[in-house]
C-alpha cells in the first residue's frame, strides 16, 4: 500500500509538467518540418526537464523508458528467436560440414594409402626396373601391362572410390593404361606436372578435370625404388567427383541447403547439385570476391543471393587447401509467431511493473543522499568549512561523500598553509624593507655630525651624536620589527631633534597628542613615521622657516598620526602619480619612501590601513597614517 501511495503521489506531482509537456509538443509538430522541428523539440524538451526536479526527472525517464521497451519487444523477441534459429542452424551446419570435411579426409586419406600402397609395391617395381620404357614390341608390351594389371587388381580390388588407374614411364610417357583416357591425361596435367613428379615424391591430388565428359579427379604418386630412390614411374588415379560429393550429398536437410568445396583461388571444384563446378564461386553465388575472402577468414556471414538473405558457413580442409561451403536460405528457417506474442505480452508487463517500482525506488535512494551532500556543499560555499557529511553505504554515492570529506579536509589545510606562507612572506618582506630603509636614516645622520663638525659646532655635534646613540638604541629594540607607537614617536623626536640642530632656527617642530592615546597600546613597524619626517626635509623646505607638526589622535576606532609642513607642496600630476604608486606597490619597488611605508602597514593589518598624502603648491603638504586601534579591537 505505501509503493501505491508513493507511486499515486508522483503520478499527482507529475501531472501539471506532463500537461505542460503535451501541448508544447503540439505547437512544435505544427510549426516546424523536419530537422528544424526536431531541433527545436530537443531544445524545448531540454529546457523542461532543466526546470524541474531531479526526482521527477528520473521517474519520467524510466517511464518513457518503459514504454519505449513496450514498442521496441516485439522486435527485440522476433529478432532474438531469429538469431537463435539462425544459431542453431549455423551449429548444425558446422557440426555437418565438420562431418563431411571428416569423410572427405577419410575418403582421400584411403585413396593416399591405396597410392603410397601401389607406389612401394616390390613387384610392380622390379616390373618397371627390367621395363624403363614403353616396349615397341606390340607382345611385349601386352605381357608387360598384364603383369601390372594383375599387381595393381590384388591391390585396389574392388575399391568404390577408384574407378581407374594408369602408369607413366620415366620419359611422362604411358607406360601402360587401364583406360582409353591417356591422350585426355596429357593435354589436362601438361609438362610442367608431369615433369613435377621426378622431383616431387608426395600424393598429389588435382582436379577435377573433364574426363570423357565427366568432372574427374586425378589422384598422383611417384614410384621410386625401394633401395636407393631412384625414380621408376608415376602411378595416376582417376576418381568420379561424384564419389567426392557423395560426402555431403545424402545429408539431412540437403535439399534445402547447398553445399559447395572450391579450392584456395575461389573455383567450384564439387558440389551438392553437380552444378557450378569449373566456375568461379564468387559468379556462380552472386556474391563479391570481398565476401568471398571474408567468409574464408571468418568461416560465418550474411550475404544476400538473388535478393534472399543467405546464411554462408564455411570450413577449411587445410590438406588440400580447400573450403567446404553451406548455403542457407533464411526462408528456410520457419517460427512460431504466436509464441513470439505470447513473449511480448508476459515480458512487456513485468517489465512496466518493475521499471515503476524501479523508479521510484530509485529516487528515494539516489536524490535524497544527493539532495543531503548539495546541502553540506551550500554551507562550505557560505564559509562553513568544519563540516563532514556521513553516509552509510558502500556505492557510488558513499565514494563521492568521502571524496568531498577529503577535499574540505584539504581545503582547511590548505587554507591554514597559505595562511603560514602569508604570514613568513610578510614577515621576510618587513625585514627586507627595514633594513634597507635603516641605511639611509643613517646616511644622513652621519652627514649631519660632519656638517657640525665642519663648521666648528663640536657641542652641537656631540648632542647630535648623543640623540643618534638614543635613536639607534630605540630602534634596534632588541631584534623587534613591531614596535609599541610611543617608540616609534621618541625615535621620530630624536630625528627632529637633529634636524634641527642642523637646520638651526630655519626649522621648527610640534608635536601634538591626544590625551590618553598611550594607554590604547598601539603598535607600528620601526622607522615608519621618521621617513615620513624626512620626506620633508628632502622635498618640502622652500627659502621660508619650515614648521613641522606631528598630531597624535583616536578616531573611529583608529590611531590617526598626522605629519603637516608648509612647505612647496605637490604639484597635482606628481601627487596622482605618487597615489599610484601608494596604491601599487609593485609598480614602486625600487622605492623605499612613501610607498614603502604604505606597503608594510598593509601587510600588517591589511588593506584597510595605511598611508594617505594631501598636498597643495605653495601651502605644505600632510601625510596621514592609519593603524587598527589595539583597545578597541
Amino acid at each position: 500500500m505505501e509503493n501505491l501511495r508513493c507511486t499515486w503521489n508522483i503520478f499527482s506531482n507529475l501531472s501539471p509538467t506532463l500537461v505542460r509537456i503535451f501541448p508544447l509538443l503540439y505547437n512544435v509538430a505544427n510549426k516546424t518540418r523536419g530537422d528544424s522541428m526536431i531541433e527545436n523539440l530537443k531544445k524545448k524538451v531540454f529546457h523542461l526537464f532543466l526546470g524541474i526536479s531531479l526526482k521527477r526527472r528520473l521517474f519520467i525517464t524510466y517511464l518513457l523508458l518503459s514504454s519505449l521497451i513496450l514498442m521496441l519487444t516485439s522486435v527485440f523477441f522476433y529478432t532474438a528467436s531469429k538469431k537463435v534459429l539462425i544459431k542453431r542452424a549455423a551449429l548444425s551446419s558446422q557440426q555437418q560440414l565438420s562431418l563431411i570435411t571428416s569423410n572427405l579426409g577419410e575418403k582421400i586419406d584411403n585413396i593416399s594409402n591405396y597410392a603410397i600402397t601401389l607406389s612401394i609395391n616390390s613387384n610392380i617395381a622390379d616390373v618397371l626396373k627390367e621395363n624403363p620404357t614403353v616396349p615397341e614390341n606390340t607382345l611385349e608390351h601386352f605381357l608387360v601391362n598384364s603383369e601390372l594389371t594383375d599387381q595393381a587388381q590384388r591391390i585396389i580390388g574392388l575399391h568404390k572410390n577408384i574407378y581407374a588407374w594408369d602408369i607413366l614411364d620415366t620419359e611422362n610417357h604411358w607406360f601402360h593404361s587401364s583406360t582409353t583416357e591417356t591422350d585426355q591425361l596429357d593435354s589436362i596435367l601438361g609438362p610442367e606436372v608431369l615433369d613435377s613428379l621426378q622431383t616431387n615424391l608426395a600424393f598429389q591430388f588435382l582436379g577435377p578435370f573433364q574426363i570423357s565428359g565427366e568432372p574427374t579427379f586425378v589422384a598422383l604418386k611417384s614410384i621410386t625404388n625401394i633401395d636407393n630412390t631412384k625414380y621408376l614411374g608415376a602411378l595416376v588415379l582417376l576418381i568420379r567427383e561424384t564419389n567426392i560429393s557423395s560426402a555431403f550429398r545424402d545429408l539431412p536437410d540437403s535439399s534445402s541447403r547447398d553445399f559447395y568445396i572450391t579450392d584456395e583461388n575461389g573455383q567450384i571444384l564439387s558440389s551438392s547439385s553437380s552444378g557450378g563446378i569449373y566456375k568461379d564461386f564468387s559468379s556462380y553465388t552472386k556474391i563479391s570476391s570481398e565476401n568471398y575472402k571474408t567468409l574464408t577468414e571468418t568461416d560465418r556471414q550474411f550475404f544476400s543471393v538473388d535478393g534472399t538473405d543467405t546464411l554462408f558457413i564455411c570450413k577449411s580442409y587445410p590438406d588440400l587447401n580447400w573450403n567446404v561451403i553451406n548455403l542457407i536460405p533464411l526462408e528456410s528457417l520457419t517460427l512460431d509467431h504466436m509464441v513470439i506474442l505470447h513473449n511480448i505480452l508476459l515480458i512487456s508487463i513485468v517489465v512496466f511493473i518493475l521499471s515503476v517500482f524501479f523508479s521510484i525506488l530509485c529516487t528515494g535512494t539516489v536524490t535524497a543522499p544527493i539532495q543531503r551532500l548539495v546541502e553540506k556543499m551550500k554551507s562550505a560555499s557560505a564559509g562553513k568549512l568544519n563540516i563532514s557529511a556521513s553516509y552509510s553505504s558502500n556505492d557510488e554515492l558513499a565514494v563521492l561523500y568521502n571524496q568531498f570529506n577529503l577535499m574540505m579536509q584539504k581545503i582547511q589545510t590548505l587554507l591554514n598553509d597559505i595562511y603560514e606562507e602569508q604570514n613568513a612572506k610578510q614577515k621576510m618582506e618587513i625585514r627586507l624593507l627595514q633594513s634597507q630603509i635603516n641605511p639611509h636614516f643613517l646616511y644622513n645622520t652621519l652627514n649631519t655630525i660632519k656638517s657640525l663638525i665642519e663648521i666648528d659646532m663640536n657641542d652641537t655635534a656631540v648632542k647630535a651624536v648623543s640623540a643618534m646613540s638614543s635613536f639607534y638604541r630605540n630602534s634596534l629594540s632588541k631584534g623587534q620589527f613591531i614596535i609599541p607607537l610611543r617608540q616609534e614617536l621618541l625615535l621620530t623626536e630624536q630625528y627632529l631633534y637633529i634636524q634641527n640642530l642642523r637646520y638651526m632656527d630655519f626649522v621648527d617642530y610640534e608635536i601634538t597628542y591626544e590625551p590618553s592615546w598611550e594607554d590604547h597600546g598601539a603598535e607600528i613597524p620601526k622607522l615608519t613615521i621618521q621617513p615620513v619626517v624626512e620626506n620633508i626635509f628632502v622635498h618640502g623646505l622652500t627659502s621660508q622657516i619650515c614648521h613641522i607638526h606631528l598630531i597624535v589622535s583616536i578616531k573611529n576606532g583608529t590611531i590617526c598620526i598626522s605629519v603637516s609642513d608648509n612647505g612647496s607642496g605637490i604639484p597635482p600630476e606628481k601627487l596622482a602619480e605618487l597615489n599610484r604608486s601608494i596604491r601599487d606597490f609593485k609598480t614602486a619597488r625600487h622605492s623605499f619612501g612613501l610607498p614603502s611605508i604604505n606597503h608594510r602597514i598593509a601587510l600588517l593589518y591589511g588593506e584597510n590601513y595605511g598611508l594617505t598624502i594631501e598636498s597643495s603648491p605653495e601651502k605644505g603638504t600632510t601625510v596621514t597614517i592609519v593603524i587598527p586601534d589595539k583597545k578597541s579591537d
